[in-house]
C-alpha cells in the first residue's frame, strides 16, 4: 500500500488520507494514465505513477472543498474530507497526500533519475501556480471579470494536469515525437471537455446524481454563465470528438480509452433548451 510508511503517521491523520484517496470516484485520470502507458514492461511503474497522480489530485479536491473555497460538503458520494475531520486535519491530509505523491516519483524503482526529475518537475508544475492553483485563484477572486478567458481558467484547473499525465507517459515510454505530440493533443482537448462538462453539471445535475454538490458555480464567470448551455455542450463535444481523432495516433491500445471518452457521455444531462 503507497499510502503506508515505515514512519509513524497520527491515526486521526491517516484516517483522512484514506477518507480522501480511498473508495468512491471514478478513477478516471489513473486508469487513463496507465492505459497511455501501452508497453508491458512498465506497467508496475505507470500504476505507481497513476497513484502518484490520483493522490496529488486529491489533494487539489481536498483543498478545493474548504470552507474558504468552495465550502462544499460531499464529494464522491460521502461528505467531504474537513466535514469528517476537520479543517485543520483536512488541510494536513492535503499537503500529506500532495508531498507523498511526489515522493513516490522520486523515489520509484527502476526508472533513472533524470526521468524521476522529470516526472516530478511535470507534476508540480501541473498543480502550482502556472496549473491548478492559479487556475482556482483565477475561478474565486477574478471569477466575476469580464476580462477572464473562460478557457484559460478552465485549461489551468483541469487540462494541465492532463497535459502533464500525457508528459509523463511519454516519459515513461520514450516514444517517438509524433506519438508524444499525439499523446499531449488527446490530453489537452480530455481535459477541455471534463471541465465543458463540469461547467454543465454543475448547473444541470442534481447534487444526488454527481455525487458532490452541485450549484458551486454560481457567480463565478464559468462557460455556461458566459456562453450559456448549447456553447457549453458543443464545446465538450467538439473536444471529445478531437480527443478521439488524436488517439489513434498515440501508439497506444484504442478500444479501452475509447471506451473510457464514452463512459464520460453517459454523465450529459438531458438537453433543457432547443438547439
Amino acid at each position: 500500500m503507497l499510502l503506508d510508511t515505515e514512519d509513524y503517521t497520527p491515526p486521526n491523520l491517516a484516517a483522512a488520507m484514506r477518507h480522501a484517496v480511498l473508495g468512491g470516484g471514478k478513477r478516471f485520470r489513473p486508469l487513463l494514465f496507465v492505459l497511455t502507458v501501452p508497453q508491458p514492461a512498465h506497467l508496475d511503474l505507470a500504476v505507481d505513477v497513476g497513484c502518484a497522480i490520483e493522490m496529488v489530485h486529491t489533494a487539489s479536491l481536498i483543498l478545493d472543498d474548504l470552507p474558504c473555497m468552495d465550502d462544499a460538503a460531499l464529494r464522491r458520494d460521502k461528505p467531504t474530507t474537513h466535514v469528517v475531520f476537520g479543517q485543520a486535519t483536512a488541510i494536513l491530509a492535503g499537503i500529506s497526500l500532495l508531498t507523498r505523491g511526489m515522493n513516490i516519483l522520486a523515489t520509484i524503482e527502476g526508472l533513472p533519475g533524470e526521468a524521476r526529475a522529470r516526472l516530478v518537475a511535470s507534476l508540480s508544475l501541473a498543480v502550482g501556480a502556472t496549473g491548478l492553483a492559479a487556475g482556482q485563484e483565477v475561478d474565486l477572486n477574478d471569477g466575476q471579470s469580464p476580462d477572464v478567458d473562460v478557457e484559460r481558467k478552465n485549461f489551468l484547473k483541469t487540462g494541465r494536469l492532463f497535459a502533464a499525465m500525457a508528459e509523463m507517459a511519454s516519459i515513461l515510454d520514450q516514444r517517438p515525437r509524433e506519438q508524444s505530440d499525439a499523446l499531449a493533443e488527446m490530453a489537452f482537448h480530455v481535459g477541455s471537455a471534463f471541465q465543458a462538462l463540469d461547467d454543465l453539471l454543475d448547473v444541470l445535475a442534481l447534487t444526488q446524481s454527481l455525487g458532490k454538490d452541485s450549484g458551486k458555480d454560481i457567480g463565478k464567470r464559468t462557460m455556461m454563465s458566459y456562453r450559456g448551455e448549447a456553447a457549453t455542450r458543443h464545446s465538450y463535444q467538439s473536444h471529445l470528438k478531437a480527443a478521439n481523432s488524436a488517439l489513434s495516433r498515440c501508439g497506444v491500445e484504442e478500444e479501452p480509452i475509447r471506451y473510457m471518452l464514452r463512459s464520460i457521455h453517459r454523465l450529459v444531462p438531458p438537453q433543457t433548451i432547443a438547439g
